[in-house]
């Protein structure tokens, strides 16, 4: 995995949970959705169109039937959340990690 390894390099401890074993509950989403912008952006980007009408409690429930419906990686870093592991959440850890 290209996130574990970035942050292995950066000598950070890093817990794993694998979200397709053990999915998030609707509890955890919903805490997670407050932190990053709302429900919908814990969405992975294949899964859209799948999502498309649900809001709120009933999309949070959708999300805690299946992990692979969010997007991951998950990194809580600095009491910061990012989604994914694209260029600029890259970026972003370079940020966060280098002050």
């Amino acid at each position: 995995m290209k996130a574990r390894e970035f942050l292995a390099q950066k000598d950070q401890d890093v817990t794993l949970r694998n979200l397709i074993k053990e999915p998030l509950t609707a509890s955890e989403l919903k805490t997670l959705a407050k932190r990053v912008g709302g429900p919908e952006v814990l969405v992975a980007p294949k899964q859209r169109a799948e999502a498309e009408g649900l809001a709120g409690d009933e999309l949070l429930a959708w999300l805690a039937e299946d992990g692979r419906r969010l997007r991951r990686p998950i990194i809580d870093v600095g009491g910061k959340v990012l989604l994914g592991f694209t260029n600029s959440v890259r970026e972003e850890l370079e940020d966060e990690l280098s002050e």
